[in-house]
């Protein structure tokens, strides 16, 4: 045989001739034109370095060679198509590992109930929760999928708005009975209050509100510590609305500090995967309830 290696595309061309028993046949069945499909047969042939086909009156007939070759084709195809078919299996089966992104706040207080009934209802998913205040890049696969607490930027990414809701602060009904409740920011400024430590960016939302982080008692950057700290009746802290509207011990004072409308976002090139649409289908579903409004709504 020569040294060239077939192409797949060459011996695509063969099984045909050979289903069809025909140039003519094989031609029809791949959209080919006859003089191409013959030129692609010779090529084949040279690559090979044996005569695969005789032509006779009736069509075709392969050589010994050529039904050796012909041998080759189908467990090559046969291996395609098992490929193929478990692939696309893969592609729909409930099953793998996604990767969500979300701040602290969302994983800590949003994402479990989800969660939980998620792998009630499929055991074979599995999920990586990748928290980070930051946007995880999406093209970058940094995560399967994001909660966002922004409109995404990028029109082609697959994006839904699940909801809306807002920061404020938030004090427990033990701290106010001990110190009070503040007015104004201006009185907020004399209670114990928890701010940012060194996060660039929530550091300049405080500081656009007045507040130094020399004027801060408590400062942290971690949210579980922020709100054990207010639960815990021991200062002021900013939190969630999603997350200080649903205990029934904390009270919200003054105004919200920011508004967010919270957006489910993936890639389209992840959105085809059956493990990635059930984490999406179930995050959306869900979220709505937990993320109603980005207007504060009157407490009883």
């Amino acid at each position: 045989m020569g040294e060239s290696i077939p192409d797949w595309d060459g011996l695509r061309i063969l099984l045909a001739v050979s289903e069809a028993g025909s140039l003519r046949g094989a031609a029809e069945r791949l959209t080919l034109s006859q003089p191409t499909l013959g030129r692609r047969i010779r090529d084949l042939e040279a690559a090979l370095g044996h005569p695969l086909l005789v032509r006779h009156a009736r069509g075709v007939e392969l050589t010994l060679e050529g039904r050796a070759v012909l041998e080759a084709a189908q467990s090559i195809d046969a291996r395609i198509s098992d490929l193929h078919r478990g692939l696309q299996g893969r592609k729909q089966q409930v099953a793998g590992r996604v990767r969500v992104s979300c701040t602290e706040p969302v994983a800590m207080e949003i994402l479990p109930p989800s969660l939980l009934a998620l792998r009630a209802e499929h055991p074979g998913l599995f999920v990586d929760i990748v928290v980070d205040a930051r946007a995880s890049d999406l093209d970058r696969r940094e995560a399967d999928l994001a909660i966002r607490m922004f409109r995404p930027e990028r029109a082609s990414l697959v994006a839904r708005r699940v909801g809306g809701t807002f920061t404020a602060f938030y004090a427990s009904r033990a701290y106010l009975a001990r110190r009070g409740a503040p007015t104004s920011l201006g009185e907020l400024a004399t209670h114990d209050v928890l701010g940012p430590d060194r996060d660039a960016l929530f550091v300049r939302q405080a500081e656009a509100l007045g507040f130094s982080g020399d004027q801060m008692t408590f400062r942290t950057d971690s949210f579980a510590t922020a709100l054990a700290f207010v639960r815990a009746g021991v200062c002021i802290g900013a939190l969630l609305g999603a997350i200080g509207e649903e205990d029934r011990d904390l009270v919200r004072l003054l105004g919200p500090i920011a508004t967010h409308p919270v957006w489910l976002v993936s890639h389209p090139d992840l959105f085809a995967s059956a493990a990635v649409r059930a984490v999406w289908d179930q995050l959306a579903a869900d979220l709505p309830a937990r993320f109603p409004s980005e207007t504060p709504e009157a407490r009883p």
